[in-house]
Order: C-alpha cells, then structure tokens, then sequence
C-alpha cells in the first residue's frame, strides 16, 4: 500500500458466551375483547363458513360419485400477531397452516386498540392473516372449541392448542380466500386494463403466473396442480411450465389464458371466471418478462482497451444476464460462457447490449477512467435473450418461470445439474443485474427474494442485485415549476418521493440476504457541454431520480447501497396552454454522454465500441467489481505474521457484504433532501431511510485504513442464544481529547427465513446500538429500528466529546444471536461478518492505526504464551 494507506486488521478469536438479554420495555400491547363480545361478533361468521362447506360439498357432488370433504383455505383476520400460532393449527387434523401475510393496519376502536401503562391510546392497530387449509371436519372442531371458549375464557385446551385462545381474543373477522385475495397487489388487474386498451382482440391469449398453496404432502400438490390443469384447459388455456423449489415452499404454474377470461374478469369482476375461483391458488400475478431496451444511436464513442490473452484463473464472479459480445476488445479473453439452453444461437451481435455492458463495468469500470481490469474471468450465464418481435430489446427467456431459471442457474454453478459437474465452483459473487417488472407484493417477500435468500444460506453466496429501474413512472411535475431548471430539479425531486410507493424494490431486490443496489446520478464522463433545450435535473451524486427506493419487506433497510449508476439528462419541458402539469421526457445521451462508459456490440464487424448508459444495473455491476476487490485482500491474508490471522474463507462472502455497507454514508445528501422535501421533524431520519439506505459507498475507503484510521474485522457463526464479545482497542491518541472522531460498525449475516412468516427473517445476528458514553458521540443517519430489521446492521457514532479510559482500553462489542420468525434449530449457525472502525482528523492523530495495531499484536503474543504454558 502506498501513501497513508494502512491494512486492514483482524480482531482475532472472540470471547464467547450467551446471549446478554435485555430488560422488556412496557411496549404498548392489544386490548382483550370479551368472550361475550366476541361470541357475538364471530358466531355469525362461523356459521357462514359452515354454510359455504356444505355448499361446496353439494357442489363437487354433482362432479363425482364419492363423498367428499372440501378443503377451502380460511383466512384468519387477527389485530395484531400470534407468535407461533401455525404450530397450534397443524395439532388438528385436517388443519394445515399455509402463510401469514401482513394487512394494512387500522384505526383503533372500542374492540381493538392499544393499551400501555393501563391507559388506551391513539396508536393504530397491525393485522396479520394467518392462512389455514381446512376440510370440513375441522372446522367443525374449530368451532366446537370457539363455542368452549365463550362458556369458560379461562378453560384449559389439550395440550398444543391454547394459541386458539388467544387467536379467539384477536379475532377480527373469519372468511374464506377468495377471488379478490388472490389478484390484491400482484398488478393483475391493471396489467389486464392496459392490455385490453392497447391491444384488444389482436392477441388471442395472456400469460399469466399462478403461485398455489405450497402443500407439505406431495400427493397434495401434485392433485392441486392436476385440478388447476382441468380448470385452465375447460377456460380453453394451456399451462406452458411448471415449477417447484421445495426449499422456499415454491409451487408456481405459468399459463396461457384466453383473451375471453380477461374481458369477462374485467367486465363482471374476478369472481366471473373458474379460475381466479379455484381455492389452490395463493396469488395471480400478470406474466412481465424483464426486459432492457439498448438506444438507436449510431456509437461514436471507441475503448482503447486491448483484448487480454486468455485468463486461466478460476473465476469468482457469475454474471446471469444477456449473452455479451464476447469478441469486444474489452472482453475478449476474459469471459467463461455457459450456455446449456442453447440461447447464442439466435443471439445476434447487435443484441448483446446489457450483457456487454455489465461484463464490462464490472471487468474494468467505467471506461471513461477505467481501473486495472480483474485478473480473474467472469463466469457467464444468459439468461436474457432477444425479443422475437422489438429490434434491440433483450428479455428474460419466455416461457420459463424466472424463480425456476435462476434456481436452475445457480445450481449448475454450485452443486451441477446432474449429468454435469458444478459450472464454476469457484464462483462466491453473484451479480443480478436484474428485475421482475411485475408489481412486487409489499407486504410479502417476492418468490425470487426468498430464493436469493436460501441460497445465500445454502450456498454461502453474495448476491449483488438491482434494486430497479422505473422508466415506465413518469415525473410529472406542476406546469409552474418548469420555468427553470433549479425550480424543476426541485419539483422533480419531489415529485419522486411522492410517487415512492409505485417506484418500490424489485424482485429479486427485496432479498434481506442480497446486497441491494440503487444508483446515484454520478459517473465518470466529466463535463458535458449542454444544449438549452437539455437540463440535468439531479444534484450530483444525489440518488438517481430513474431508481428504486425503499423500505424493504417489513421496513427494512433496502437499498443497502449506492454506487454510481450513470447520469441521466431530460429535455427543457414544454407546457402546454392550460395544462396544469408537465411530464419530463429523458434524453438519449448513448453517443455523447454523460453515463457510464461501457462496451457495446457495433456493425461492420467493430470491436471496440463503446457506449453510455445509466441506470442501477450499472451501479450493481461496479459494486460487484469492488466485492472482487474485497476478496483478492482477504485471501492474500494479514499483512504481518504478528498480527492475527484473517477470518476463514468461510467468512469471506458475508464479510465482503459488510466491508461494501461499512464504507457507504449519506454524507451531505441527508442534510440537503431533509431540507428540499421539508420532512417531518420526528420522522425525517425513518424517511430518509427508506430513500437513503445505508447511502452511498466510498470505494477509496474499501479494505483499506489509514494512518488516522484503524479498520478491524472479524467472522464467526452463532447458535441461538449466543454471544461473541469483541474488544475494540481505543487508541491513546484519543483520550482526553475533545475533537472530533467517528467509530462506525457494520455486521452483516446471511440468516436464515421463514417465506411462509411475517417476520420472515428466522434468526437475526445484531449488535445493541453503540453507547454515546462510551464512544464520545452521538448515532447519525439511518433509523436506529430500520437497521436491525434485516441482515445488515450499520450504525455510525460521530462527536467530539472526549474519551476517558486507561492505557490498553477497549470498547466492548457484543455480536449476539437470537430467534426472530422461529426457533433456530440446534446445531444450526448463522454466519456473519463484523467490520469496526475508529478513526479521526489527520490533525488530531496519524498514529490510530498503528495503535490500534499494537493493541491487538499485543493479544496476540499474550494468546501465544498462553498456548504454550505447561
């Protein structure tokens, strides 16, 4: 390392014990609804139910001979949530508990409201559904036990059932899952409305993806899938593929449906046609293919980089995206292609733009200033293909479920595919530049969220995902604010935020195990010289106003990061007479910039084209470049034989995660939104947040320390109830000091889920937030509650308080293990990387880093004596 450059240092062997629990705040809790009133509220719902079994028993009666007990799937309408209440359903027989989904929350009334230090109050009321398959027979039961309840609150129920009582307390309401459950979100109905406008009867079918009930017995599903088959083909429809991944309980049909059912669902309501009917299905979602679309420009642009000889080197990363130009200048040599399905062969070369561009980002950079390129190959797997009828538009392949693909993809990296040996065994970064366009459940983790996150489990793979792109929202902004540009940049910005909840992560971006990445309006081309009649209407390195933004599934923090995702230009608005709005229409900027410079397919046979583009793929394939970064310093190890070793490679994924979070920040970016969107003085932090993330990555500061700056880290894996203690060593130089210095600390973990559970994440690995007292500062940035909602906890300290402690002093850091969404099982352990840093003004100190040093040299030596002691 040259300059004020520094390693990073390793924490080495923690202390460990049990987890430290923490005394229960009096949180607000739910009022309990009499038994009386109760009975008098549910007792005409559950005769409904009763009615609605013996109706469909007459029904299915006339369609065979033998009597039959109907499974329908109830839904349970809960205020609040019962913890471990599926357990208690699967003690009846008959009885199967499916999901739980979170539901909007309501105002309080005199039955459900909140109740703390004895006294109601204002807050609103959280509703869980709790989905339960169930016969006849046990509804039956179920009511005999309701009925028990109302007589006698305080009776004893046999043993595994006493969650039924306090479901009896919180019940809301009782039904079956019905027609409008089953489209509620997915975006179907709005697909169907823009079909029908646009196209009408010039198509003859739609496509659309049915998610089932996963059912824990084989038979069960496999007679699910049978009778969906039967329904869609009487409906004169096909189902074109099927799907299963038993591990996230994923059962999903993908199904022609005839342009008739659309218009009658659209006419008559979802209750008009068998299908969205059937009681097998969870949810319908509308068939979007992702697609990217390269511009029409002629490229002017040309890369200077020449083709690599053959890189021998296993790779690390995979890239499952389009089929690049492998023969580009900046490419050749340096790409593995894997392409079992065959898709090059109607590849054409001026289709391969998204692929070319993310091999070449994540290879080299932006090539506007492009870095040292990876002296590893990238593995690649197509997984987009050219659209059959619109020139220059790659979409995932059709007719193949993308959880399914991705399943497939990834399991022929890792394990093979049976008849094949592993693709690339090697591979530990998985870049997805990638998202499902469908309207992702936000209540719920999207399938391909839940597949991200088991393989990372499984696996132990970084997966680096977009957190989306939204082109088809547009900015509309009001016609008065378009006078100027600093007035527009200002309306547009707003106008972004108010819309946040139509410009939502994307699957497979709501993985809690993922990296998720969004983009700022930043790149590398420099100046651009601009006509009047275009604008640039984002603050530099401000968040991009073409992504994603968050909160995650159960406000979470998502995005996790930032990176440059290339700037994006619009055209000088022209209102027109009387409108009162204005919408802003982007420029193509592919040939002059500014954007990211990337490689690009030309004609007449040009190898080195290049062009510019925006857009969070791009951020998402630069960070995945400096996670290859991360890796090459943590396999070379420590820097000295004196200092403790690294964390077994093992830890090397997860670590990489928390090394990319460790250095990102929202810098002025927080002051200056907080202060443009006029938010909320309570709660600007949570809303910025949900905008920000963790903010944007500094990759000067990536892997590296310096001379005012120590960064230490560590890996290990918890149990439940675990602890490991770590003890950050304080610098001399820093106490009694009333100057400014900042200790951040990040740890990051891949746990386990629960996709069928709210709380969905089954384990979580946290530390308690950073003491004021202890580190002279106060919490900055991202809400304290959002970060320990996912797997990614990074909380900073700033302040110039000084710090009293004696010589050798040390922070202390517990990294601690408990269950969230469900009991981790015993034996079972959670992976995590911690990444702690301290550091301070040049002027106040240029020895952090070698005190620091010196501290842990010192455990070192002392473990050491201690070893060989007789």
């Amino acid at each position: 390392m040259s300059g004020d450059q520094r390693p990073l240092l390793a924490l080495g062997a923690p202390e460990v014990g049990e987890r430290i629990k923490q005394t229960r705040r009096d949180m607000p809790r739910l009022s309990k609804v009499p038994a009386a009133r109760q009975g008098q509220r549910m007792s005409p719902q559950f005769r409904a139910l009763s009615d609605a079994f013996d109706a469909r028993r007459a029904e299915l009666s006339h369609e065979q001979v033998d009597e039959v007990d109907p499974a329908l799937v109830l839904v349970f309408d809960l205020a609040g949530t019962v913890e471990a209440f599926g357990n208690a359903v699967n003690k009846i027989e008959g009885l199967e508990f499916l999901a739980e989904l979170l539901d909007e929350p309501s105002e309080p009334d005199d039955d459900f409201h909140m109740v703390q230090g004895g006294a109601r109050t204002d807050n609103t009321v959280q509703h869980s559904l709790y989905l339960v398959m169930s016969n006849a027979t046990a509804v039956t039961q179920l009511v005999s036990l309701f009925e028990q309840w109302q007589r006698d609150p305080n009776l004893s129920f046999e043993r595994g059932l006493g969650k039924f009582k306090t479901v009896f307390e919180q019940l809301r309401g009782i039904r079956r899952w019905g027609p409008d459950d089953r489209v509620r979100e997915t975006g179907l109905l709005e697909r169907w409305q823009e079909t029908v406008a646009v196209v009408g009867q010039s198509i003859s079918t739609v496509n659309v993806e049915i998610e089932l009930w996963y059912r824990r017995d084989p038979a069960q599903r496999n007679s699910a899938e049978s009778h969906l088959r039967a329904v869609v083909e009487r409906a004169g429809g096909a189902v074109t593929t099927q799907a299963q991944i038993d591990s996230i309980s994923y059962h999903a049909l993908l199904v022609a449906l005839p342009i008739q059912q659309v218009e009658t669902v659209l006419r008559e309501g979802t209750a008009a046609i068998d299908l969205l009917n059937a009681d097998e299905i969870m949810f319908v979602s509308p068939y979007i293919p992702m697609s990217v679309t390269a511009p029409e420009t002629e490229l002017l642009s040309s890369s200077s980089i020449a083709p690599a000889e053959r890189v021998t080197d296993p790779p690390r990363i995979a890239l499952l995206d389009g089929l690049p130009f492998q023969n580009h200048d900046a490419l050749a040599g340096r790409l593995i292609i894997d392409d079992p399905d065959g898709i090059g062969s109607t590849y054409g070369v001026a289709n391969r733009h998204h692929g070319t561009a993310m091999a070449s980002l994540i290879l080299h950079g932006d090539l506007s200033k492009p870095g040292d390129p990876l002296a590893r190959p990238i593995y690649v797997r197509p997984i987009l293909q050219p659209h059959p009828l619109q020139p220059r538009q790659e979409v995932t392949v059709q007719g193949r479920l993308l959880a399914d693909l991705l399943h497939r993809a990834v399991r022929r990296i890792v394990e093979g595919d049976g008849t094949h040996p592993p693709a690339a065994p090697s591979v530990r970064i998985v870049n997805l530049s990638i998202g499902a366009q469908s309207r992702a459940l936000v209540r719920r983790m999207s399938p391909l969220g839940r597949l991200l996150d088991w393989m990372s489990v499984d696996f132990n793979l970084l997966f680096v995902v977009s957190a989306g792109n939204h082109p088809n929202v547009p900015i509309v902004i009001p016609a008065d604010s378009a006078a100027t540009p600093e007035s527009t940049a200002q309306a547009a910005l707003k106008a972004v935020y108010a819309t946040s909840k139509v410009r939502g992560i994307l699957p497979p971006g709501d993985a809690v195990n993922a990296l998720t990445v969004s983009a700022t309006h930043a790149d590398e081309s420099g100046e651009v010289s601009l006509p009047d009649t275009v604008w640039d209407l984002a603050h530099p390195d401000a968040p991009a106003l073409y992504g994603a933004v968050g909160p995650g599934v159960g406000r979470s923090v998502k995005p996790d990061v930032y990176h440059a995702g290339g700037r994006a230009l619009y055209q000088r608005p022209v209102v027109m007479r009387g409108s009162p709005t204005v919408e802003l229409v982007p420029v193509n900027t592919a040939s002059t910039g500014p954007g990211s410079q990337v490689a690009a397919p030309a004609a007449a046979g040009r190898t080195d084209a290049t062009a510019y583009t925006h857009g969070t793929s791009n951020a998402t394939a630069l960070v995945t470049r400096e996670a290859s970064r991360i890796f090459d310093i943590l396999e070379v190890g420590r820097d000295s034989a004196d200092d403790a070793e690294f964390p077994d490679p093992q830890y090397h994924p997860v670590l990489a995660k928390a090394l990319l979070v460790h250095t990102s920040t929202w810098g002025q970016e927080g002051e200056r939104l907080r202060a443009a969107l006029g938010l909320h003085p309570q709660r600007w932090r949570r809303e910025l947040t949900a905008v920000l993330g963790y903010g944007a990555i500094r990759p000067e500061r990536i892997a590296s320390a310096a001379t005012n700056r120590a960064v230490l880290i560590a890996g290990g894996s918890l149990g439940r109830e675990h602890r490991h203690t770590y003890e950050i060593p304080l610098p001399a130089s820093l106490r009694a000091k009333a100057e400014w210095h900042r200790v951040t600390a990040t740890v990051a973990s891949f746990v386990p889920t629960a996709g069928h559970l709210n709380r969905y994440r089954g384990a979580k690995v946290f530390f308690e937030r950073l003491d004021d007292h202890e580190t002279g500062g106060a919490r900055i940035e991202a809400d304290h509650n959002a970060t320990r909602r996912g797997s990614v906890q990074h909380e900073i300290s700033d302040g110039q308080k000084a710090l009293v402690f004696n010589d050798g002093g040390a922070l202390q850091l517990h990294v601690q293990c408990m269950d969230d969404a469900q009991r981790l099982k015993a034996g079972r352990v959670v992976r995590y990387g911690l990444v702690v840093s301290v550091e301070t003004a040049i002027t106040t100190s240029t020895t952090i880093h070698d005190e620091a040093r010196a501290q842990l040299r010192a455990r070192v030596r002392a473990a050491q004596r201690n070893r060989i002691q007789p």
